[in-house]
């Protein structure tokens, strides 16, 4: 049985999270109106689902929508769907396999906190944590690690896309490159440190012993619901902000006319729809918006809009099979576009183009893209961004959207 008890404390969660920063396994989950802040984790589970038992249900009691568990579901989880023989020589990345945390109790802050959970003595311990100042938290360093790769790499990396794409291999395919940093301090503090550039759709900051995370992402992967109904938003096109308000105009004009962007989600979306409609009741797959242009702080993107409903008998862990990774962050076909990246893209991706969020007590999900995310291990930070290639890309500009989605960080470093 869950408990809820509110806190008399200003409901701002980046303070709120300073104050507890010397507890573990801290996750911090941002979002617009409705954020989650927890500590002390009971368990973890290494597995797509981390409790398939947990049935998917609707309940009355509002307390069932807050987290049981809060996740990492890398990129490399489903790289089992390559066709590729020979071992992945390439290094290993910070983050390989699927990790859920399991919480016995979570901070719920919107315009008020409180606390949920199902033991009242733990609450309690919790909630003093919660009044009382917390450990003085230095602000994060961050700072470029050796020589950037050069632009002409990522070009030829989009070349050679080019070429399968003129062959006839894929339609689209998406392919990024890694930034390496030099890092000091706690991802909260990080997150505050990328957060004061560039606010986005979903924030999260995790302290996981060596492993540090925090990401700013613009994009919902994956978000059901207890009574059968799923959603997912895939992002393509992007353009930076104007230099003033007529230049930002004729930048979201650009982009939302722009027949490559146009293109490329079209073809998104059909993957979407494909992996959806596996699991999904036949007829029920829809893309409610085919694309509009949502502006953000440093850039504009053309999002789209896909639902479906369930098939009854379906659980978390048959969905994340089909779903994960996005077709938004691989291509078209999907699996060949997944070998292909195998192939173009010199180091592995990690966590980066999978997912973060949560699994709530009633069964449900919520789960962001990895993009606009840093990992970090022992003081080295990698940070990935790309985009999709398709058959009229342009090299050059391609490589200029790299930046510009990670101009919120690299502007973060200095």
């Amino acid at each position: 049985m869950l408990f809820a008890l509110v806190v008399d404390v200003p409901p701002d969660p980046l303070a709120l999270a300073r104050r507890l920063v010397d507890r573990p396994g801290l996750s911090l989950l941002l979002g617009r109106g409705r954020s989650y802040l927890a500590v002390d984790p009971v368990a973890t589970s290494l597995e797509l689902d981390p409790e398939p038992s947990l049935r998917i249900e609707p309940s009355d009691r509002d307390l069932s929508s807050a987290p049981r568990y809060i996740g990492l579901l890398p990129y490399e989880a489903r790289r089992d769907l390559e066709r590729v023989a020979t071992p992945d020589r390439r290094e290993l990345p910070h983050v390989s396999t699927p990790r859920w945390q399991r919480y016995r109790e979570v901070v719920e802050i919107t315009d008020r906190v409180r606390i949920i959970g199902d033991d009242r003595a733990r609450i309690a311990d919790l909630a003093r944590a919660l009044r009382r100042p917390g450990p003085e938290l230095p602000g994060a360093t961050l700072s470029e690690l050796g020589p950037l790769e050069p632009d002409h790499a990522h070009q030829e990396r989009v070349r050679a896309a080019l070429e399968h794409i003129a062959k006839g291999d894929v339609y689209v395919v998406n392919v990024a490159r890694r930034f390496r940093f030099e890092v000091a301090g706690h991802p909260v503090a990080l997150l505050e440190r990328m957060g004061a550039r560039a606010r986005a759709e979903f924030g999260a900051a995790f302290a996981w012993g060596e492993l540090g995370v925090a990401a700013q992402s613009p994009e919902l992967f994956l978000r059901t619901h207890a009574d059968g109904r799923v959603e997912t938003w895939p992002i393509k096109g992007t353009r930076p902000r104007g230099r003033d308000a007529d230049h930002d105009r004729s930048l979201c004009l650009e982009l939302a006319r722009d027949p490559k962007e146009l293109a490329e989600l079209a073809m998104v979306v059909d993957v979407e729809r494909n992996d959806l409609g596996r699991v999904a009741v036949t007829g029920s797959v829809r893309a409610i918006d085919a694309g509009s242009v949502v502006t953000h702080r440093s850039v504009h993107h053309r999002v789209a809009k896909v639902t479906a409903r369930l098939r009854p008998g379906i659980g978390r862990g048959e969905l994340l099979s089909a779903m994960l990774p996005s077709g938004s962050v691989t291509g078209a076909p999907k699996i060949r576009a997944m070998e292909l990246v195998r192939d173009l893209e010199p180091h592995r991706r990690g966590l980066y183009t999978g997912a973060f969020g949560l699994l709530r007590h009633d069964g449900s999900l919520e789960l962001a893209m990895a993009i606009r995310t840093l990992t970090a291990v022992g003081g080295e930070a990698h940070y990935f961004a790309g985009g999709g290639i398709v058959a009229d890309s342009d090299p050059a500009r391609e490589t200029d959207e790299t930046r510009w989605k990670a101009l919120g960080l690299v502007g973060a470093a200095g």
